[in-house]
């Protein structure tokens, strides 16, 4: 219970300091999506190329009033997620040195930019916590401390499309590395519970035996983040059977990994089954896919050789391509929209995939690792700063109150001067590249001493390339899908090393 005083004083603490950029731009920062997540909840609609779950969570902040709560939640929930990690790798962690961590984030990477941003990116990184920390010996944690960290990955995992394939490839990567690992949290030491257990009585005359802790031959115990947070010691709980101390059974360890996803899915199907008439994750998602292959080329040679027998809805246009996939989804006057529209090119969109991939399998593969490649290089902080005058301000004038719109037309971004100031922004190249070498270099002692920190450290380092193949290779690379996790190799790694050096101690 001590813990849960602590936070209250804290989170809120931390999260202040992560509200700086939109302090400082006088509005929460906006991007092109943003009309449309403020638009759907407020309007009853759900669109066709975004879920309606991020709506759904702002509506009820800013109940057409103000934005202003809407970042304010996220950085308290930010904040929180980071000390429960911080918890429960280093249980000891002084109050003030999680609140000066955060402090140094805030100025040292791009996390405080995407806290104060008016869009789901924040729950893509905090989403590959939350994974982990299910990872780590759910056992030792409460039912309901399991179910809220489950319901919050489910969430996240709904709030964006490339979520889904991020949270499956990392519980998939965890699930087999405990396979082939010995990895800690699959085992409970039995030294703990045996310092716990009560000695059995000597018999007459004969000296008691030493306890292993206190003779210095096995480690003390120390309260984990689970004692912290329920203010019980577990190690205090009815001892297990000798199997159960030495052995999780995997349905323990594997259900909530998995639920997540499994309600995310649901979710998503059960919206768009209501929203489209279709029980499908994304209904429309394969417009995605089919302008990355046409701008990868293996789409454009398969239009250009079917469509004098295909009739698909973009041959008409096939001279009238813009130069970039981002037009091509989002322009006015774009193919796609000449055409009918996403929902109308949709039914062909699978077809024409089919054919480039049936032609020239070998020349996507290759534009996929390359823009993958690719992907891995753009993590600068600052994309998406400009104004967004047609996208956003038409929805703000229109569904909030006059001062409201007032404060927004007053806004840095909105006067196009916002940007990250170019000392930050060349530290945050310096601080992620050294967060990820400070990683590479940690996971094989952490590995060795079988340290809770082990998973956390392969969560970040699978991540990276991971969030870079989903979006690179099947969207387009932009510096934004990668800086929104860049600050978590330096957090992952300075936390980590910090319980490394308690447990060497």
């Amino acid at each position: 219970m001590a813990a849960d005083r602590t936070a209250v004083l804290i989170v809120p603490a931390a999260a202040a300091l992560l509200l700086w950029p939109a302090l400082w731009n006088g509005y929460p920062i906006v991007f092109a999506d943003t009309g449309t997540y403020l638009s759907q909840a407020i309007h009853l609609y759900a669109g066709w190329d975004r879920p309606v779950f991020y709506s759904l969570f702002m509506l009820p902040l800013h109940w057409t009033v103000t934005l202003w709560p809407v970042v304010f939640a996220q950085a308290l929930l930010t904040a929180r997620v980071l000390w429960v990690v911080c918890r429960t790798l280093v249980p000891v962690m002084p109050p003030l040195a999680f609140v000066a961590g955060i402090g140094l984030l805030a100025i040292g990477t791009w996390l405080p930019w995407i806290v104060s941003e008016l869009m789901p990116d924040i729950f893509t990184p905090l989403l590959v916590l939350v994974v982990c920390l299910l990872a780590r010996v759910p056992e030792r944690l409460s039912r309901t401390e399991r179910a809220a960290l489950v319901g919050l990955a489910a969430f996240m995992i709904a709030t964006q499309q490339s979520s889904l394939p991020l949270a499956c490839g990392l519980v998939a990567t965890l699930w087999t590395a405990a396979k082939t690992v010995s990895w800690p949290g699959l085992a409970r030491p039995p030294t703990s519970s045996l310092a716990k257990q009560r000695p059995k009585t000597a018999p007459s005359g004969a000296a008691t035996p030493p306890d292993p802790v206190m003779a210095g031959e096995g480690p003390p115990s120390t309260p984990d983040a689970a004692d912290m947070a329920t203010g019980v010691d577990i190690d205090s709980a009815p001892i297990m059977t000798k199997r159960a101390q030495t052995e999780v059974k995997p349905a323990i360890w594997r259900v909530p990994l998995a639920a997540a996803p499994a309600l995310a899915v649901l979710a998503l199907c059960s919206v768009n089954l209501a929203a489209h008439g279709r029980f499908a994750i994304a209904p429309f998602g394969n417009i995605f896919l089919l302008a990355r292959v046409i701008y990868d080329g293996p789409g454009m040679t398969a239009l250009r050789a079917e469509c004098p027998s295909a009739h698909w809805r973009l041959c008409p246009f096939i001279d009238d391509f813009p130069a970039t996939s981002d037009e091509f989804l989002w322009a006015d006057t774009s193919p796609l929209n000449r055409a009918g529209g996403p929902k109308a090119v949709s039914a062909d969109a699978d077809a024409i995939i089919r054919a480039a991939l049936y032609a020239n399998p070998g020349a996507e593969f290759r534009a996929a690792l390359s823009n993958t490649a690719e992907q891995l290089t753009l993590f600068h902080s600052g994309d998406g700063l400009n104004p967004w005058a047609a996208q956003v301000t038409p929805w703000i004038d229109r569904d909030f109150p006059a001062r409201e719109a007032t404060a927004y037309a007053a806004a840095r971004q909105q006067s196009g001067v916002l940007a990250v100031p170019a000392v930050l922004a060349r530290l945050h190249v310096v601080i992620a590249l050294g967060g990820v070498a400070a990683c590479l270099m940690l996971i094989p002692i952490a590995l060795s001493r079988r340290a809770p920190c082990s998973y956390f450290l392969l969560g970040v380092l699978v991540a990276l390339p991971l969030s870079a193949a989903i979006t690179g290779a099947l969207s387009t690379p932009h510096d934004r899908y990668q800086s929104r996790i860049g600050w978590l190799p330096p957090f992952v790694a300075a936390v980590s090393l910090a319980s490394l050096h308690r447990r060497g101690a």
